[in-house]
């Protein structure tokens, strides 16, 4: 047994009610088994994304936005790499990205039945005169509105309409923890409109994209399936039309008994599919997210003309792959220790200098790899070279460029991987192919 940590806590999560101290204690069957987790836990602690964010300059958080993170410059490289990957697939797969209002009055969230179900995680503004909005929490609702903002035909679906948009949500201040929730974030959002003869395709394509997506990062991951909760919108019927058609693409998948049963799990709107996934130690995040909804089309009147010449509302199937972007983010610091992939890493490629002298050549450098579409920094300072080197090691840097009177002389580099092995003599030509196809691989 090990107690492990000490913290407060307000009773039923009420910051009006009494501060009660919580402590955190675990135990194993075995003195092995508690060692192998205090180890699990060293390394876990080691990796911890809120130590590692700030100092590698990728995100910081302040009081006067508590569970909002403020994205620096590096980290601002990561999250758009993250949103180009995505982006630049979608195109490719027939998916049309909107944006949309990030406040709308609470009429909008009443139709889509989020101000009965989802109201107290909402952040509400009141401006008076019969004018309430709600800070919007989930893209469904806009995407109902974009459909039905022009006259649809069977031959528009699937009709897949993208976003990335901001979304905020009021989590209680005791829940926050680093990225992984947050009261403000982007998601890979899409809201897929589809015939009922469409549904299972539909999914088949997107878990086609989570193999990708979980793939390019080396991360495993299952399904878990989450059924009708308690508080549900719509009728039963179309509810049960709903699980059976998930089940029985689960199962076509991954096999009967082979995915996990949430009972009771499902949003109000409609069952679905989580996407559980496993990071380098072993831990388990939800990130993905697959949502099956007969019920908004039917609350927003939405309408398409079949081939019989008959109106019919669509189905629309939710789906996010990265999930929260900040809470993928945050996964992804953790599971490379900050020692991102190279297409993911904000710098790239560091060139340092011996002495002064050789400043000019080391700039030229730059500059070449600069436009080949590197990113690349330099250190010119007056610090050693152990020193410059160690600092680049630390911000994990990828490659480090060391240019001294040799390198000047020849027209080559030397070139330190962060494994700390250096190889001499590699012209500029030939380490711009070897970054460019790196970059390859990895995607």
């Amino acid at each position: 047994m090990k107690l492990l940590k000490l913290a407060a806590a307000y009773w039923k999560g009420d910051s009006s009610k009494p501060q009660l101290q919580r402590i955190y204690g675990i135990s194993f069957r075995t003195q092995k088994e508690l060692d192998g987790f205090l180890r699990m836990r060293e390394e876990a602690e080691a990796r911890d994304h809120r130590n590692i964010g700030p100092k590698l300059g990728l995100f910081l958080f302040h009081e006067t936005a508590p569970g909002i993170p403020y994205w620096l410059p590096n980290g601002m490289v990561l999250y758009n790499q993250l949103i180009e990957f995505w982006r630049t697939d979608h195109a490719k797969r027939g998916y049309k990205e909107i944006s949309a209002p990030i406040i709308n009055k609470k009429e909008l969230w009443e139709t889509s039945g989020h101000w009965e179900h989802y109201k107290n995680d909402m952040f509400i503004a009141d401006m008076g005169k019969n004018e309430v909005y709600g800070l919007k929490a989930m893209g469904c609702p806009n995407a109902m509105v974009v459909f039905s903002s022009q006259t649809r035909s069977y031959r528009d679906l699937p009709l897949r309409f993208s976003d990335i948009d901001v979304i905020h949500r009021y989590e209680l201040s005791g829940t926050l923890g680093g990225l992984f929730r947050v009261r403000a974030f982007r998601q890979d959002d899409s809201h897929n409109f589809v015939t009922e003869e469409q549904i299972e395709e539909e999914y088949d394509r997107i878990f086609q994209i989570a193999e990708l997506f979980y793939g390019v990062f080396g991360l495993k991951y299952k399904y878990k399936l989450g059924t009708r909760p308690e508080k549900f919108m719509g009728d039963i019927e179309s509810w049960n039309k709903a699980e059976a058609s998930i089940k029985k693409i689960l199962e076509r998948r991954v096999g009967k008994g082979n995915y996990i049963v949430a009972e009771g799990d499902g949003a109000f709107y409609g069952p679905k599919i989580d996407i559980l996934m496993t990071d380098v130690l072993g831990r388990e995040w939800q990130t993905g997210t697959v949502q099956l909804d007969f019920q908004q089309p039917k609350r927003f009147g939405l309408k398409y003309t079949d081939k019989d010449g008959k109106e019919k509302t669509p189905v629309v199937v939710h789906r996010a792959i990265y999930g929260s972007l900040e809470r993928f983010i945050g996964i992804l610091i953790e599971h490379y220790a900050g020692a991102f992939p190279l297409w993911l890493s904000p710098v790239q490629v560091r060139v340092l200098t011996v002495s002064d002298k050789h400043i000019g050549f080391a700039e030229r450098v730059k500059d070449s790899l600069e436009t080949a579409g590197i990113r690349v920094e330099t250190n010119f300072s007056n610090n050693t070279v152990e020193y410059k080197v160690r600092d680049s090691q630390l911000q994990k840097v990828p490659y480090t460029v060391t240019v001294g009177d040799k390198e000047v002389e020849k027209g080559t580099l030397a070139v330190r991987g962060r494994d700390g092995k250096v190889k001499f003599g590699v012209s500029i030509e030939e380490f711009m192919r070897q970054l460019k196809q790196e970059v390859l691989d990895k995607k």
